[in-house]
């Protein structure tokens, strides 16, 4: 019979060995990634080295429950920053993002799509867009957390995301790995993301 130092012990070697189940594919995936000629020849995107954690996020859902770094775990996300009237621009955007899930085929499922602002989060709009685009979540915050979000996303911590109109990629550690300016080839993040998706085991 194990004595309760040889328990604790051996439970703490599954936990680790469980939580390194789960991060070790991501970890190999983004290696695979940033050390192959794919980034220089195929990618269509700016890659984030290294990845950035997104721990300070605090958003809001339309159910206006908090939306927490938590929840980004498990899948990759497209993510896309904006206002809430959600011009042309906007919508083209969301649009790439929806038709880069879809193009993933069975893997769709390990994609969700976010899109976040400031304005109402039950607007007519927000409505109109949750039920054209399928895992779609529209998530807002509140005007102080602008800075934060910024430099969060932005290539400079001065940077105005919302301006900028790009479309971000987290990976399912809850890490911002990559950027795509609006004008970004539909077929190219396409193929960023399916390839992501195959030398990845997680999300």
């Amino acid at each position: 019979m194990l004595s309760p130092d040889e328990i604790r012990k051996k439970n703490q070697r599954t936990i680790i060995m469980m939580v390194g189940a789960f991060i070790l594919p991501v970890v190999i995936a983004y290696l695979v990634y940033i050390g192959s000629d794919f980034t220089k020849t195929r990618n269509n995107g700016e890659l984030i080295t290294p990845p950035r954690p997104l721990t300070e996020l605090k958003l809001t859902g339309i159910d206006n429950k908090a939306f927490s770094f938590e929840e980004l775990k498990g899948n990759w996300h497209l993510v896309y920053i904006g206002n809430e009237h959600c011009d042309q621009v906007c919508q083209d955007i969301l649009s790439k993002m929806h038709q880069t899930r879809m193009g993933q085929g069975k893997a769709m499922s390990r994609v969700d799509l976010i899109y976040i602002h400031p304005g109402k989060l039950n607007s007519p709009m927000a409505q109109k867009l949750t039920k054209s685009y399928s895992r779609l979540k529209i998530l807002g915050y509140d005007a102080s957390f602008s800075p934060v979000l910024n430099r969060l996303f932005g290539k400079a911590p001065q940077e105005n995301v919302i301006k900028a109109n790009r479309v971000y990629m987290i990976d399912p550690l809850g890490n911002l790995m990559m950027r795509y300016n609006h004008d970004a080839r539909l077929i190219g993040i396409i193929k960023d993301l399916e390839h992501l998706l195959r030398i990845s085991q997680v999300g």
